[in-house]
């Protein structure tokens, strides 16, 4: 194995240099920060963390607890946020995948006091309330994409009504006028927050809330199980409500609309237009007509939760991020 003596007498400089370089030490000069580069690359050098992390006062390592994220395409972009912000600033971002069994929390906290992490981020699946383990609460902590029960952390949060507002004011900008929302189960933060945006772009643009119609087509069940009714609900409204647009909960909802849609022998983004929330992975793309949607800001929500980190914050802040319009061709 390689060490920092044999890259340091390979590169003609002292073995502090070496040292100075592989710690990202801005006063190095340029001139021996490319000798000592050059011969990282040429002998294959690695540098030791394990040895370093002992070392060190700080251990220079964050954290991301996934609570189930990685079973949502999009939801990735929370990691790819953080790992950005983390890789600018010389940071470790360690990533722990955990259920909503306590054995599993309690493991990754466990791995994060043991690594020594300087801030964890916390994230879950879909924008919800959650409970913090006060084991967490050793650790400087911010949630993302969900907020504290007990409004005892910071928190970075994707902003519903504005999604809801903004969308439905693009369609009513476009000239649509008789609005169907086929939302999520009423229960959940985003389809509370969505509905109230949409009901506030109908009032700000002046328009009667009779010619907007909500009904949510994700409900749960006697056995706790969510079940849906799109397209059933989605052709009695278009039979019975004749909307001009149909705003979707999501965009695997979108699909399900598109079949009836397209079973009534209409044409979206002439005969009706189309829209929804979430920008999922390649859905919008692969719907013809490709499908306008807010995308959620899950990669702002990363970047902004690890910048709250490293910049040592400890105010406790409900922070709301926008969604942004992707506008494509269903309206």
């Amino acid at each position: 194995m390689v060490t920092i003596k044999q890259v340091a007498a390979h590169a003609g400089v002292s073995f502090k240099t070496v040292s100075r370089v592989v710690n990202h030490d801005s006063t190095v000069k340029d001139v021996n920060r490319e000798k000592v580069l050059k011969a990282i690359k040429e002998l294959g050098y690695r540098p030791n963390r394990a040895a370093s992390l002992t070392r060190r006062k700080n251990s220079n390592i964050y954290a991301i607890i996934a609570d189930e994220l990685l079973s949502v395409p999009y939801t990735f972009d929370i990691i790819r946020g953080a790992q950005e912000i983390a890789w600018k600033t010389n940071k470790e971002l360690l990533i722990l995948n955990v259920n909503d069994s306590q054995e599993s929390i309690d493991r990754a906290i466990e791995s994060l006091l043991e690594y020594r992490v300087e801030g964890v981020i916390y994230s879950a699946m879909y924008h919800r309330a959650v409970q913090v383990s006060d084991e967490l609460k050793k650790i400087p902590t911010i949630l993302a994409n969900c907020f504290p029960v007990d409004n005892n952390l910071p928190c970075v949060v994707p902003d519903e009504v504005q999604a809801g507002e903004e969308i439905a004011s693009a369609l009513i900008n476009k000239g649509y006028r008789r609005i169907a929302f086929l939302n999520l189960n009423e229960d959940i933060v985003a389809a509370k927050g969505r509905k109230e945006g949409v009901i506030k772009a109908f009032k700000q643009h002046g328009l009667p809330l009779s010619d907007l119609l909500i009904e949510s087509v994700i409900v749960t069940h006697n056995d706790g199980v969510e079940r849906s009714t799109s397209r059933e609900s989605a052709a009695r409204i278009i039979d019975n409500f004749k909307p001009d647009a149909i705003i979707c909960g999501q965009d695997p909802m979108a699909i399900e609309i598109y079949f009836v849609v397209h079973d009534k022998g209409m044409i979206i983004g002439e005969d009706i237009g189309i829209a929804s929330f979430d920008n999922w992975g390649s859905i919008p793309e692969l719907l013809q007509p490709n499908l306008t949607t807010m995308a959620l800001p899950h990669h702002e929500m990363g970047r902004w939760a690890m910048e709250y980190l490293i910049a040592c914050r400890t105010d406790i802040v409900h922070q709301h991020l926008p969604f942004k319009l992707i506008k494509r061709d269903s309206f």
